[in-house]
């Protein structure tokens, strides 16, 4: 009986599927949208990450449903986290600089 259901409705259950995919990813950069580097000031939201925990919260927002209830562990995930370009983020993992007097050794 699942089966026949699914054929019959395959195609919209892939749209939706899809649909919903795209909307976790757009809410993500609803979250830093209006932030910037807290390094060097870079505002480009396709640059921007969340140090320490940008993969994990990359990959759980990808998985969630959009309600609040379901993005609790990735919203403090979020709060956290501190925003840092890709650049920063990669100096911050080489200890090139160190957050914490945010000054490059």
């Amino acid at each position: 009986m699942a089966n026949k259901h699914y054929e019959k409705y395959k195609e919209t259950i892939k749209k939706v599927s899809k649909r919903n995919y795209h909307q976790r990813i757009v809410s993500l950069n609803l979250f830093i949208k209006n932030e910037c580097c807290t390094v060097c000031g870079e505002s480009e939201t396709i640059c921007l990450k969340f140090y320490p925990h940008d993969k994990k919260i990359r990959t759980k927002i990808k998985r969630v449903g959009m309600n609040d209830d379901s993005r609790e562990e990735i919203l403090k995930m979020i709060e956290e986290s501190v925003v840092v370009c890709s650049n920063c983020f990669i100096k911050i993992e080489n200890d090139l600089i160190d957050l914490n007097y945010q000054s490059v050794l």
